[in-house]
């Protein structure tokens, strides 16, 4: 018993808590149960005193009866002369419910609203089971349980009815004074003459009700106490003591010690098949472990080659990778050179072409058209090779902006002058809005200028005849930031390519090369000069809705 004492101290044990599931378990259905017997023997006890009442009524109402039907031979004598007995029918029930009471607890009494002994007179129970009568004429009892100086007792009412051998006495004419001396009622044959009131003790019912409720406790508490010992003992010999033995061998082995036999462990069901699958467990882990040392060396051998082939590969990334670089190096100066050495002659050309479109007579259209042609295009190709030096310029690390204070008006009043021209050709509308409150700033000009011309230009070639192309400088003064923004409603761009618009050499689509002509690089021109004044450029646009690209210039000091 010390030893169950002890092992049941500690909650973290398995006997401990099935235990303690169990006494829970019982103390709930006994409890349901208790709560259960008590009501139903209460409900029984208060059966056997409605049915104890039931007799004792009826008796008093046969006494009662019997008395009414023999008045006449009472107070008759064989002369037939009248001898009033003085032995009425309440006279009766009021003696015999004395003598009952004198002999026990049980009281017994005829009582009325109106009645003619003040021992009838109805107490306040009584009073409601009168009222109670009158109210529902067809109800045969009333009953309660009450209790009286500290006693439980029942109360039990019956009405009273007038029958032919109560008119003697309570019948008409009312008023009319009977044998006994008082006025008769005027009641009729039917009507209500009272209630028969009767009250008994109860004490023996609830005291048994008491000993079954205390007998049902100790055998519960015997039950519970059967319960745990049986309990114990079964959980210790099948379940816990396995356990336990099995959970120092577990110890054993996270200690690293895999020569352990289970053979030997007393153990049966669930218990048995888990030690079967941890010693096999433990015999697999012993045969791992043994190899591990052995899979380790091998698996460090080649790790150690594989290491070796990755400096290689390394090395021989990092000489590609520097070829690469220099490769790129001499393409960005190759193509900044050459950007520059085309643009000398294309401008020369163009210089040409305009003094010679000067020079010819109006009439010499034909010639006009060939050398306004030579010009559109000179400008293009112009147009491009500066693309392709800012670009150059920019990956050789050369690309650096020339600040000074600008007006955005002015910036934009320069990309008008070139843009509506185009604009016009192609019977687009064509607006301009700078709102007064955007402030001047450190910027390059020109720079500045070829981002707006590209998105411009961009607008107008992709927006057919017809349709609408417009410039507008807001500020935004909570991010201190120009916004720039070129709108149209032209062809639209794509969900899916309009994350690769930004890119060298990248459209929206092959077929936008082909149709509208271009490089791919205005663009990313664009992207690359915004970036050098730490701005940002985004574009807002759907598949034949029109496209809108903002640019975000944050605002520099002008002092």
């Amino acid at each position: 018993m010390k030893d169950l004492g002890e092992k049941l101290k500690t909650t973290d044990n398995l006997t401990f808590r099935f235990m303690l599931a169990t006494v829970i378990v019982i103390i709930t259905v006994m409890s349901f149960k208790f709560f259960w017997d008590f009501n139903e023997e209460k409900k029984q006890a208060v059966r056997a005193m409605t049915e104890k009442a039931q007799i004792i009524s009826e008796q008093q109402k046969a006494l009662w009866e019997f008395m009414a039907i023999n008045q006449h031979k009472i107070n008759y004598n064989f002369a037939g002369n009248l001898e009033f007995k003085h032995l009425s029918c309440s006279t009766v029930a009021m003696g015999v419910g004395a003598m009952l009471a004198s002999e026990t607890e049980y009281n017994i009494k005829p009582t009325n609203t109106v009645c003619r002994n003040v021992l009838n007179t109805p107490d306040d129970f009584e009073i409601g089971g009168i009222t109670y009568f009158k109210e529902n004429p067809f109800t045969i009892e009333y009953w309660a349980i009450e209790t009286v100086n500290g006693t439980h007792v029942f109360r039990y009412m019956t009405p009273l009815s007038i029958d032919k051998n109560c008119l003697d006495c309570h019948g008409k004419p009312k008023g009319e004074i009977d044998i006994s001396g008082f006025a008769k009622d005027g009641l009729e044959i039917g009507d209500f003459a009272g209630a028969l009131s009767l009250t008994m003790p109860m004490d023996i019912y609830y005291e048994n009700i008491r000993e079954s409720q205390l007998s049902n406790g100790f055998f519960s508490v015997i039950l519970i106490l059967v319960c745990v010992i049986c309990i114990y003992f079964l959980v210790t010999g099948m379940v816990t003591s396995s356990l336990g033995e099995l959970e120092k061998v577990v110890a054993q082995v996270g200690a690293g010690k895999w020569n352990v036999n289970l053979s030997h462990l007393k153990a049966k069901g669930e218990i048995k098949r888990l030690t079967n699958h941890f010693q096999n467990m433990t015999e697999q882990l012993k045969d791992l472990y043994s190899n591990l040392e052995l899979k380790v060396e091998q698996r460090t051998s080649e790790l150690e080659k594989a290491n070796l082939i990755l400096k290689k590969h390394k090395q021989e990334l990092e000489q590609v990778n520097l070829r690469l670089e220099e490769t790129n190096v001499y393409k960005s100066e190759f193509l900044a050179v050459m950007s520059h050495e085309l643009r000398t002659p294309l401008t020369s050309i163009m210089a040409f072409a305009e003094l010679t479109l000067v020079d010819i007579p109006p009439e010499e259209k034909k010639q006009q058209h060939y050398l306004e042609e030579v010009l559109l295009n000179s400008q293009i190709l112009l147009r491009l090779i500066n693309n392709i030096l800012d670009l150059a310029k920019i990956e050789a690390g050369k690309g650096q902006l020339a600040l000074e204070v600008v007006d955005m008006t002015d910036i934009i009043a320069s990309v008008e002058s070139v843009i509506a021209p185009l604009a016009k050709n192609k019977e687009l509308e064509f607006h301009v809005q700078v709102t007064p409150e955007v402030p001047l700033t450190k910027a390059d000009p020109e720079k500045l200028r070829r981002v707006v011309e590209n998105l411009a230009g961009n607008a107008v070639k992709f927006t057919e005849k017809g349709g609408t192309v417009e410039i507008l400088v807001q500020f935004n003064d909570h991010r201190k930031e120009i916004i720039i923004i070129v709108n149209d409603n032209g062809i639209g761009i794509n969900k899916e390519y309009q994350k690769y618009i930004f890119e060298k050499f990248t459209q929206a689509d092959s077929s936008s090369s082909r149709k509208y002509g271009g490089t791919g690089l205005g663009l990313a021109l664009a992207k690359e000069l915004v970036e050098l004044h730490k701005g940002w450029i985004k574009v807002e646009s759907q598949c034949g809705g029109g496209s809108s690209f903002i640019v975000g210039l944050p605002v520099q000091d002008i002092e």
